[in-house]
């Protein structure tokens, strides 16, 4: 059995898209772009689906015992979405081979 980081699950795809919009909307609104607002809107949006996904797992990972699952609660509620993220990047899953 070998361990493989979770860097495709698509919440942490979900996540990395949110911020990538998010800064890209910005850098639109800076230049006067109107549609820098709608694309900042859909990064939050991802950022809210992407952090719900994550407290939904982190809640339901039965790996995850006493401590180590409210100190992931707290990372992932008290920091969205970078939290998530900081989660999936950690955790890590089992793969057969």
């Amino acid at each position: 059995m070998a361990l493989k980081s979770n860097t495709r699950h698509p919440s942490f795809i979900i996540g990395a898209l949110s911020f990538v919009l998010f800064l890209f909307g910005i850098g639109l609104r800076v230049n006067s772009y109107t549609a820098g607002d709608y694309v900042i809107l859909s990064g939050i949006l991802c950022g809210a689906i992407h952090w719900v996904w994550s407290v939904v797992d982190v809640f339901h990972n039965r790996l995850l015992l006493g401590e180590s699952r409210i100190f992931w609660i707290v990372i992932v509620l008290l920091i969205p979405p970078l939290g998530g993220m900081l989660y999936y990047l950690m955790r890590r899953k089992n793969v057969q081979l």
